[in-house]
């Protein structure tokens, strides 16, 4: 068990389900959640991803992401926030990494690398298939803002929504587009996002 704080909740993570403090009701965080389910096998279930939204002073969208899989293969594997909200007929639906910002072009994948809005950090896998990652980015938000219409872009729910991806091999971070598997390489897992409020 994992007791995480950020400035808005409390939240609890035990076995992939999160709870918030009741100081902080549900409703009033905004959320997302994903099933990620096998590339290989789109039946089968591999792990689930949650996001909360957390406000700031400044207007920036801090958004927390928790991922928590099994039936892996051990080590590294890149997670990225891809441009589509689809999994199917195969992985690749999900087009590419979400790139909100000004760059705007990640195609190929390597331009801005690991600069779009949707790069997150890699995700260990245990020696059981199991593994956890948490992880804190202001690339993305969950909400567009009212107040601010320059943060709308950065949204993760535009017409065509936003899927999780998890790599076969880790995100070496690199920006060099004769690497084939700077970015992770073949898709693992994928899982659409959804609002969750």
């Amino acid at each position: 068990m994992t007791l995480y704080r950020t400035p808005a909740c409390v939240a609890v993570f035990v076995t992939g389900i999160v709870l918030p403090a009741a100081s902080a009701p549900a409703n009033h965080i905004p959320r997302a959640t994903a099933t990620l389910r096998s590339c290989a096998a789109p039946d089968l279930v591999v792990g689930s991803a949650q996001l909360f939204e957390v406000p700031s002073a400044e207007a920036v969208k801090t958004v927390e992401v928790f991922v928590s899989v099994r039936g892996l293969t051990p080590g590294k594997h890149a997670v990225h926030i891809h441009a589509v909200g689809a999994c199917t007929p195969t992985c690749a639906a999900a087009g590419s990494h979400l790139d909100l910002g000004p760059f705007g072009n990640n195609t190929p994948v390597t331009d801005n690398h690991p600069y779009h809005s949707g790069d997150l950090v890699n995700l260990n896998v245990g020696s059981d298939g199991r593994g956890t990652l948490l992880a804190t980015t202001t690339r993305v938000a969950l909400t567009e803002a009212t107040d601010r219409p320059d943060t709308r872009p950065l949204s993760i729910f535009d017409a065509d929504g936003s899927a999780i991806i998890i790599h076969a091999l880790p995100d070496l971070y690199c920006p060099d587009p004769a690497d084939p598997n700077c970015a992770g390489g073949a898709r693992v897992a994928c899982g659409i996002l959804q609002p969750a409020n």
